[in-house]
């Protein structure tokens, strides 16, 4: 699509008097959609006939447009909702088809605004970057102006936010900035949107990130409420980066939880009395809203078809790779991914290989959470996804070991005490390779107890070399800050001409042979810095004493 064929669909909305109050966009042949607030500013409310211009089609002559039925939400207190949905009078020609489009949130995408301030109520273009979920219970996504160019400011609000890459519309502006030379404002995301207008679905384009059968719950208290916290806890804002597996079997109080929990955290699937309406304040968006970015049910996908969705998901607008880790090089944006029943794939050992390896390598420090179930504890693919899982663990928990030994080597010559590094991973090994027997000579006997106890003392060997490794780094850190206290104490001494005092000049001698010679006893050190200070003072109040009498 041409950049003059994807612009042509924004208009301005106007005041009774002929002012721009904000913008809108045009979605098929009939309809527009904008800010609630700006039908306010320009006609009062939802029930008068509301100005709009086709200032990009200027062939289109104005027309009026009214709020059509479920499609008033005016802004609550906190700000949430503030959309409105109108209805040309009369149709325009050549409709837009799918203009609007749903971006993976969690990416920096690049787009355009063009909006309609006092200085220039004809239209100014500003280009700007998405940064991320913010705003009224994460209904909203941060807009940031690119530096030197003009800003969105008031005037903005409604207008489409037009995708580099795709020409899509992702969203509209919600708000102006809280002030005049600030580079931010906000949009409200297709997502958000379609939870508010479902019958905006028709001009969507892109795949949902929460697949069809993760539904809420009718009845939010049949959930599984330690398997709610779990999950809460796992996705929730600033948890660590990690993966989780877990067996949720068809029909089990497990799988229904899940679903439930992965519904209520999207945007669009959420259901409504999960969120804010035009009529109820009361109802407030689950605390997982907007952490969790792609639900997969994967039962009776490919390999080839599920790394081709997380692939086109995670580059809009651009042509996917066939291999997700070349989708995965460089710097992919943090993200949150479910995949659901993996050992009800077309092919679940491909499915492991292909997707699950490539988005569990370093999980933990790309910032990426990975949810993986199974519908069988005794499943093949499962052990094959664990047993991998177990081994990169174990070799960071190898690594980690190392490094807390050759610091140790280190540290151990120059400060005195120090921790001793445990060796945890030769035993680790050891279990592991038992493991890898057992789930090639399956049993009665399920494997996966040992394999989530062995993982259990891989993070606890891993956690505990990370720990010994930064005590080491303190004891240094703590005798270099002995030696800058020496350093500090000495240059005092100068300053008041105590250099020649011999008691001073003994127990600096003595600390600076301990702090600067061979092994260093931290506690001895911070004794004799003690009494080099107090000394110091004892002389300086001395002389200070014997001035005033003189």
């Amino acid at each position: 699509m041409s950049d003059e064929a994807y612009t042509q669909w924004r208009v301005c909305i106007r005041d009774e008097r002929g002012s721009a109050v904000g913008g809108g966009v045009v979605l098929g042949d009939r309809h527009v959609l904008t800010c609630a607030h700006v039908v306010t500013a320009a006609v009062g409310g939802p029930s008068a006939a509301v100005p709009v211009d086709f200032v990009a089609r200027p062939g289109l002559a104005p027309q009026r447009a009214r709020v059509v039925r479920d499609g008033w939400f005016p802004p609550l207190a906190d700000e949430s909702g503030d959309l409105a949905l109108l209805e040309l009078a009369e149709p325009v020609p050549h409709g837009t088809g799918r203009l609007l489009r749903r971006v993976s949130l969690g990416a920096r995408h690049q787009v355009r605004v063009c909006g309609f301030p006092g200085e220039a109520p004809t239209g100014l273009w500003v280009r700007a970057w998405m940064e991320g979920e913010c705003g009224p219970g994460e209904e909203w996504i941060q807009l940031t102006a690119t530096g030197g160019g003009p800003q969105v400011q008031e005037g903005f609000s409604g207008t489409p936010v037009f995708h580099d890459a795709s020409g899509s519309v992702v969203g509209v502006v919600v708000t102006r900035p809280a002030r005049a030379d600030s580079t931010v404002s906000y949009i409200v995301p297709v997502e958000t949107i379609l939870s508010y207008l479902p019958r905006t679905r028709d001009w969507v384009s892109g795949d949902s990130g929460v697949d069809g059968s993760f539904r809420a719950l009718a009845d939010a208290s049949r959930a599984d409420q330690a398997m709610v916290d779990r999950l809460t806890r796992f996705f929730g804002h600033g948890a660590a980066g990690g993966v989780m597996i877990l067996v949720a079997e068809p029909g089990s109080p497990t799988l229904d939880t899940l679903r439930d929990v992965v519904a209520r955290s999207s945007r669009e699937r959420r259901p409504v009395d999960s969120r804010p309406s035009g009529h109820d304040s009361s109802a407030r968006p689950d605390p997982l809203l907007g952490s969790i970015d792609l639900a997969l049910d994967v039962s009776g996908k490919t390999a080839a078809e599920v790394s081709g969705r997380i692939s086109t998901w995670m580059n809009t607008g651009g042509a996917p790779t066939e291999r997700l880790m070349d989708s995965l090089a460089g710097r992919p944006p943090p993200m949150n991914v479910v995949l659901d029943g993996i050992d009800a794939a077309a092919e679940p050992h491909q499915l492991v290989d292909e997707v699950v390896g490539p988005l569990t390598a370093q999980a933990a420090e790309q910032d990426r959470r990975l949810l993986l179930t199974f519908r069988d504890s005794a499943s093949p693919s499962l052990y094959r996804a664990a047993l991998r899982l177990l081994a990169a663990r174990i070799d960071q928990v190898r690594d980690a070991e190392r490094e807390a030994r050759e610091r140790h080597e280190f540290v151990a010559a120059r400060v005195a005490p120090v921790p001793e590094p445990a060796l945890r991973s030769p035993s680790l090994r050891l279990r592991l390779t038992a493991l890898r027997a057992a789930a090639d000579r399956p049993g009665k006997t399920p494997l996966l107890p040992a394999l989530e106890s062995c993982q259990r003392d891989a993070d606890r060997a891993l956690d505990d070399a990370l720990r010994v490794r930064h005590r080491l780094d303190e004891s240094l850190d703590a005798r270099d800050r002995l030696r800058d206290r020496l350093d500090g104490y000495r240059a005092r001494c100068i300053d008041h001409g105590l250099t020649e005092d011999t008691d001073l000049a003994e127990i600096y001698g003595q600390a600076r042979e301990l702090l600067w010679s061979g092994q260093c006893d931290l506690s001895r050190g911070a004794e004799l810095l003690d009494s080099y200070a107090t000394l110091i003072r004892a002389r300086l109040s001395d002389r200070t004493n014997g001035s005033a009498r003189r």
